[in-house]
């Protein structure tokens, strides 16, 4: 495994990430990770949300984290 890089946040930036995290239900580490990757590499993902009718009409608004982690939860089921 690669050696991984230490990032250096001020106070307040790393209390929005720790709170953010919390929220989905994730690591500050996992939230980090896919919050560059979706700056630097993309989040195809994202382009879909909200293309089809779910009958849920909250479910487009509805964080792109959270559908993975629910996604992720049937998938495993």
């Amino acid at each position: 495994m690669e050696a991984m890089p230490t990032i250096e946040l001020p106070d307040d930036v790393a209390a929005a990430l720790a709170a953010a995290a919390a929220e989905r239900g994730m690591s500050v580490d996992e939230l980090a990770a896919q919050t560059l990757a979706s700056r630097f590499i993309g989040d195809a993902l994202a382009g879909f949300i909200g293309s089809i009718d779910s009958g849920d009409p909250e479910w487009a608004s509805t964080d792109a984290a959270v559908l993975r982690k629910a996604a992720d939860a049937r998938r495993s089921a």
